[in-house]
């Protein structure tokens, strides 16, 4: 019987890159490591007595990890493992932590963690004002904002209506967020053909997330609501118009980047290097048929008078080496990891630690530091 053994955290595949994956559908995603606890050994004595498959599942379920096992058209069996974070239960907004119609939302499934259940906690850790409970219902995880429930669907985050025609759309994304400056990766040669094939595919067929749960989440359906909740804050000496969500955030980054300024000469240099602060803009991700997190004003970019003859953006790098992810950090150009701090400390990802990197990039996703501080990712 051939066996197709793929490990992936969700919607990620392996691609053959020693430990490490690589996201299918995002192209902002970075390479992730994944490795299985050594406490799988102790089975291994045990497998000439069970089907390969069974014993593979009991191996990877005593690391934490669930799995599940599909058939494929080639009648190959394929094992998916779908890998989740164990963080803390976040608040549902229930009093007696019973979520309607659903499991309680820190039961277990099983007794194993489900797919799609750290993302979600997380979610309603990170947005207590607008993600009222999440629940374990119809076999999936959700989670409700208002009326309407949103289920993890492969990581595609969909109302109920579209769960099903989860194929259709590109995962909402969650990835591995480095709380350090990650190594820059090394791929062997399979790994780069793959890269490029899937920078192609991507240009032929622009990878469209559903903007369902962004657009629910920020009261943002449309330019004229998104607009409507546009608000303007100071950020180093320059204006910036962004959401009405990260105003107050962002006013404290402000108030901690002028304290460190005062006694860092190197920041002093940084700010006074840069040109202005870009924030909302109605416009799509670049090479994709998905909103940019800038159309909804939950991103923005610091712009430097110069670049110096520095990288900042992938794709601007891509014309000039074929290894643009192993560009050095120090041909690229860099905000100090002190502001990066900063950012990450008021829920801001910071673009310059992406495989795709975009170094002038920040953007509200405390829902990634959530994960990446409950599982202590200082890669």
């Amino acid at each position: 019987m051939g066996l197709a053994l793929m490990a992936v955290l969700p919607s990620y595949q392996h691609q053959g890159i020693g430990s490490q994956l690589v996201h299918e559908e995002n192209p902002n995603t970075p390479l992730l490591p994944f490795s299985i606890n050594p406490a799988v050994r102790i089975l291994v004595s045990t497998m000439k007595h069970l089907s390969l498959l069974t014993a593979i599942g009991m191996l990877l379920s005593l690391s934490g990890i669930s799995c599940e096992i599909r058939s494929n058209p080639d009648a190959r069996s394929k094992l998916e493992v779908s890998g989740s974070l164990d963080i803390l239960s976040a608040g549902t907004g229930s009093t007696d932590g019973q979520t309607a119609r659903g499991r309680p939302a820190d039961a277990r499934p099983g007794g194993v963690e489900q797919a799609g259940e750290a993302e979600m906690k997380a979610l309603a850790q990170a947005y207590p004002n607008r993600i009222e409970e999440i629940a374990f219902r119809n076999e999936d995880w959700a989670l409700r904002i208002g009326d309407t429930w949103y289920f993890w669907a492969k990581g595609r985050l969909l109302p109920e209506e579209l769960r099903l025609q989860w194929e259709e759309y590109a995962s909402y994304r969650f990835y591995s967020y480095s709380l350090d400056l990650p190594p820059l990766p090394v791929l062997d040669e399979e790994s780069k053909l793959r890269l490029r094939e899937r920078l192609e595919r991507a240009e032929d067929n622009p990878p469209r997330r559903s903007e369902a749960f962004l657009a629910d989440l920020y009261r943002s359906a449309t330019r004229g609501k998104t607009e409507a909740r546009i608000g303007t804050v100071e950020l180093v000496g320059f204006d910036v118009r962004v959401h009405e969500q990260i105003v107050e955030p962002l006013r404290k980054v402000n108030r901690a980047l002028e304290a460190l300024a005062e006694i860092d000469p190197g920041v002093q240099r940084f700010v006074a290097g840069l040109n202005g602060v870009a924030g909302y803009n109605w416009r799509e991700i670049a090479g994709t048929r998905s909103r940019s997190y800038h159309s909804y004003g939950v991103a923005i970019d610091l712009t430097p008078k110069s670049f110096g003859g520095r990288h900042t953006y992938w794709r601007w790098a891509l014309p000039h080496s074929d290894e643009w992810y192993a560009i050095p950090y120090e041909q690229r150009w860099m905000v100090p990891l002190q502001i990066v701090k900063i950012f990450e400390e008021q829920g801001f990802v910071w673009g310059g630690k992406w495989f795709y990197f975009d170094t002038m990039h920040f953007e509200y996703r405390p829902e990634i530091l959530i994960l990446a501080k409950a599982s202590g990712d200082r890669r």
